[in-house]
């Protein structure tokens, strides 16, 4: 009778004794995420305003002046060398 009695505690102990572990890795999580503050979302981008976008055929729309080496020639990012500058008296500029 004993020799069943420890067979099956055994048996037991591994999965309860992975239960009480996985219980108490749960509690201080969530004791460690209540003390970190909660971070503010990213300020959202601001729309560039319509003027400053120009379409193109093949291309779709572009930021900047078009006529610049240097344009990235895409609707996100205006310039290579000056991504978020104004493309008005920029020192990088050359003209194609």
């Amino acid at each position: 009778m004993l020799d069943i009695v420890i067979i099956l505690f055994l048996g037991i102990a591994p999965p309860i004794l992975s239960l009480w572990m996985l219980h108490r890795a749960q509690v201080s999580y969530q004791q460690t995420n209540r003390q970190i503050p909660r971070i503010s979302q990213a300020p959202s981008l601001k729309a560039l305003p319509p003027a400053d976008m120009t379409c193109i055929e093949g291309y779709g729309y572009v930021i900047g002046k078009v006529s610049c080496k240097y344009n990235a020639r895409s609707p996100y990012i205006r310039c290579t060398v000056n991504p978020s500058g104004p493309c008005q008296d920029c020192r990088h500029y050359e003209s194609l």
